[in-house]
């Protein structure tokens, strides 16, 4: 009898877990109302809990790892590993698509001018922009992933968290946080700081998970579907979970202005890593979770035309995002 191949192990560069005891948690407030009173909506991951503030809405993680930025402090070869054939020019990044949507909307508003990406990663959204005309800058606290943005894709990248930065008052046309501000534990500290850096006339962009598809999942998947396992929330990195309504008032409690709201297009990920190991650099052919793409596509779709015609992000999309600038006079939400 033939012995079954076995797939090769996921290769992982990150410390990411899959069960957090309660000594590694910590508890805080709501991140937008500062109200320490929530519902209990579900639990991941053994102490990580998802819970939504009574006073404002917002949804938190909570207990939540205490350092959720340092689960991308991981062996820089196994980072560099997964992306390997992406710096060498024989795969195109799975996220690039995403990556020109994201772009195209910002030159409606900013065709040019220095653009810093936080959060940058590797630098391939920062490198994206780049050939599209920007003036590039990167920051990140990761000194494993900078390290790699530098040395191989020749990046301006400073390894630190924004609210340390180096960099200058007034000096950027364009602030991006692609898929980061869900991370981030003191969002109001780094909006005061990100609108210390932009221009006068610059623009911000912020693009995150829709807390409301998180919650259409999860009714899906524990109500109707009774399965009691399935991660819906990434826990373990995002910790904060934002709707259109509580991104906008926590962009107005730090004095900005919502320019364009808009739905994003989903991130198609690759699932080649169940065979070949490697998560980044395999476009997963389109036979391959070809139902759960074009359930994907399909909401993106009908969130798209709810937006369009109702102007509201709904619990159909995906991914949401939001274009800001800085209020004059610096009014600001009270809650």
């Amino acid at each position: 009898m033939k012995e079954k191949m076995n797939a090769p192990e996921y290769i992982r560069g990150g410390k990411q877990k899959l069960f957090y005891a309660e000594s590694e948690t910590t508890s805080w407030p709501c991140p937008l109302c500062q109200s320490p009173h929530s519902g209990l909506l579900d639990q991941e991951r053994g102490s990580l809990q998802i819970r939504r503030c009574l006073h404002c809405q917002l949804i938190r993680v909570s207990p939540r790892i205490k350092n959720p930025e340092e689960i991308y402090w991981g062996d820089p070869e196994k980072y560099f590993q997964e992306s390997r054939l992406i710096f060498s020019g024989e795969q195109k990044h799975h996220r690039e698509t995403t990556y020109l949507h994201d772009i195209n909307l910002i030159q409606k508003f900013k065709p040019r001018g220095k653009l810093l990406d936080v959060g940058c990663n590797m630098g391939f959204f920062l490198k994206k922009t780049m050939e599209c005309g920007y003036e590039g800058y990167g920051i990140d606290p990761s000194p494993s992933l900078t390290e790699i943005g530098k040395k191989n894709l020749n990046l301006n990248i400073e390894t630190a968290f924004l609210e340390k930065t180096t960099h200058e008052k007034n000096f950027f046309d364009v602030i991006t946080f692609t898929d980061v501000f869900e991370h981030l534990v003191n969002p109001q500290e780094i909006l005061s700081k990100a609108k210390s850096l932009l221009k006068k006339d610059g623009i911000l962009l912020i693009k995150v998970p829709n807390a409301k598809f998180n919650l259409f999942k999860w009714f899906v998947i524990r109500k109707i579907l009774k399965n009691k396992t399935y991660d819906i929330f990434d826990s373990y990195e995002h910790v904060v979970h934002y709707t259109d309504k509580t991104l906008t008032s926590m962009l107005r409690l730090c004095g900005f202005t919502p320019l364009l709201t808009y739905v994003a297009p989903p991130v198609q990920l690759p699932n080649w890593h169940k065979f070949v190991g490697h998560y980044y650099q395999y476009a997963t052919p389109w036979y391959m979770d070809f139902r759960k793409k074009t359930a994907r596509k399909l909401c993106y779709r009908m969130a798209w035309l709810e937006k369009k015609i109702l102007g509201r992000c709904g619990y159909l999309a995906p991914n949401i995002g939001i274009i800001a600038r800085a209020t004059e006079g610096d009014l600001k939400e009270s809650f």
